[in-house]
């Protein structure tokens, strides 16, 4: 099952989600702070894996787009 979303809502979700961050970062530093470098493995890890899934779906749509072409 996919998630069928356009572009625009994506947006959305996205400043969403910076927006939550923002503010949790905003309120709850303190608590935040020990954890710094676990966090950032942890986006770096996350954020490669789902650009790493977008640009092999992207590829793999055009892919079937040259194969039907044919």
């Amino acid at each position: 099952m996919y998630l069928k979303i356009k572009w625009w809502q994506l947006i959305f979700y996205e400043i969403a989600l910076v927006s939550l961050g923002i503010i949790i970062g905003a309120y709850w530093e303190f608590f935040f702070s020990d954890y710094l470098y676990f966090l950032l493995f942890l986006f770096a890890v996350c954020g490669g894996y789902t650009l790493y899934i977008f640009t092999n779906q992207f590829e793999t749509s055009d892919n079937k787009k040259e194969n039907n072409k044919k």
